[in-house]
């Protein structure tokens, strides 16, 4: 059904009303979903549409009273006396459906008719019924899944950070001092000659994990201006000619545009390593509703599906962290490549996820 590929709460609530209405017709719908709270009921989705907002407290409607039962209840002409409540719709027929899952009661579904319901009409429904609480269910749980992985990002983020300041103010500032101490030292041997070419290299090393961690251009520039120092700093490196394309992404959270600098570093780390590349194109672009990053080489290349998942590849597992960084944000890496005819890595991610 496609109520499944539903990619909001609300687009879910309309196409069940639309399936409904194809499949069995009706005067009138609505459904309505429990509050957080538990203590009432709120039209998420009618036709006509009037109804929408309207909230229903814990009481003798027909609708509570389709929860407390956990069955459907349909009603011919004026409600049962035994109901406790007074049915005044306009049709002849209504049918009210639970939206559950195992014990938990998500919400009704219900339907107005003037013809009779027969058999089937009340079981379509049902399984209709069915199909949304178990799509709702998702949603909810997806819903949880990133509000989990954001406080896991800001965490992440915020150890990075202070492992930054602990390098940037503690360790770098000694490694330095020691260097400079040793050359100023005025002693000449092959002991000393090594230490002091150890040291450079524990600056350097240093230097790049800061740049790993938590660039300072990042936090000073911005992602835009980060990016394309890292890539202009490979490219001279690596005798690249280097084509920029970078659109300003507007404000972003710290761990988002911590998590694409990394993203898009990484996948030209990995041109610097394995494409022996002579173009590399960088491109970061705003569309309307995503933010795509763009890294594209004229080097070896390997074998891959059109468009394919990033994956693991025997020497190639930044790929792999690559897709889980991105995965973070609810969004994909993709991998076009060809041996002899280069590799473009594309990263998409939703705009929303962002702030």
């Amino acid at each position: 059904m496609r109520i499944g590929s539903a990619a909001s709460l609300d687009e879910l609530f309309d196409l069940v009303l639309e399936a409904a209405h194809e499949a069995v017709g009706y005067e009138s719908a609505s459904l309505m979903t429990v509050d957080p709270a538990g203590d009432a009921l709120t039209v998420r989705a009618s036709r006509p549409g009037r109804l929408v907002g309207t909230r229903v407290p814990v009481g003798p409607s027909i609708s509570w009273q389709t929860l407390e039962r956990r069955e459907p209840i349909i009603i011919e002409g004026p409600a049962d006396k035994a109901l406790g409540t007074t049915y005044t719709k306009d049709v002849p027929f209504s049918i009210c459906l639970p939206m559950m899952v195992a014990a938990k009661t998500h919400g009704v579904l219900n339907v107005n008719r003037t013809a009779h319901p027969g058999s089937d009409v009340p079981l379509f429904l049902r399984i209709l019924a069915d199909q949304a609480a178990f799509a709702i269910e998702r949603m909810e749980l997806y819903g949880d899944l990133q509000h989990f992985t954001g406080q896991l990002l800001s965490q992440d983020e915020e150890h990075r950070r202070r492992l930054a300041r602990d390098l940037h103010d503690g360790l770098a500032p000694i490694l330095v001092s020691a260097h400079a101490q040793l050359q100023s030292a005025g002693v000449e041997n092959e002991q000393v000659d090594k230490a002091t070419a150890l040291l450079r290299r524990a600056i350097r090393e240093t230097r790049e994990i800061l740049g790993t961690v938590r660039p300072a251009t990042l936090d000073d520039l911005g992602l835009v201006a980060a990016i394309s120092a890292a890539a202009r700093e490979m490219a001279t490196e690596s005798g690249w000619t280097l084509e920029e394309a970078l659109d300003d992404p507007g404000p972003l959270s710290r761990e988002a545009e911590s998590t694409l600098y990394r993203v898009a570093v990484e996948a030209l780390n990995n041109v610097k390593k394995h494409a022996a590349a002579h173009e590399v194109r960088l491109a970061l672009l705003k569309n309307e509703d995503t933010l795509e990053i763009d890294v594209a080489d004229d080097g070896h290349g390997f074998e891959t599906e059109q468009w394919g998942e990033a994956g693991v590849r025997p020497g190639h597992f930044g790929l792999l962290g690559m897709r889980e960084r991105v995965a973070f944000l609810g969004g994909l890496c993709k991998v076009q490549s060809k041996p002899g005819e280069g590799t473009t890595v594309r990263i998409v991610v939703p705009r929303d996820r962002l702030r």
